[in-house]
């Protein structure tokens, strides 16, 4: 396994967020949710386990000056890709495969030229599983 410099915080494929490349990744939450469903009947209701759900990834970058834009536009083009990525972290922690859900960009620090001077991306992955496949690494 290849593991990432030290100053870079994640990679999905060979795309990689770090204070080196102007666009790090400045703090994630990941969801998992277990598989059960509720049952309201009247005079008994209960719970029964079903499938676990897809977990769901959402990562918050900065990027800053004229990097951000570029940064954001790569990403969307993953996304409109469909590209199916692997995640791994600075650890050499394998994360699992995921799919690119949504990228939002937003503009900060707008100066005379309307460049922005700060760029926060944020982007939301949703755990990729095939049929027979167990859940996400991520645990």
């Amino acid at each position: 396994m290849e593991y990432l410099a030290f100053n870079e915080h994640l990679a999905l494929d060979e795309h990689v967020f770090s204070v080196k490349q102007s666009n790090p990744l400045e703090g994630h939450s990941y969801e998992t949710s277990s598989g059960w469903s509720d049952f309201d009947a009247i005079d008994c209701p209960r719970q029964d386990p079903t499938a676990n759900p897809l977990d769901n990834w959402t990562l918050n970058l900065v990027a800053f000056k004229g990097s951000g834009e570029a940064e954001a536009e790569a990403l969307r083009a993953m996304a409109k890709a469909h590209k199916v990525v692997q995640a791994t972290d600075s650890k050499g922690k394998n994360w699992g495969t995921f799919t690119i859900r949504n990228v939002k960009t937003s503009y900060t620090k707008i100066i005379d030229s309307g460049q922005a001077q700060i760029v926060k991306i944020t982007l939301t992955l949703k755990e990729y599983r095939q049929r027979n496949e167990s859940t996400s690494k991520a645990k």
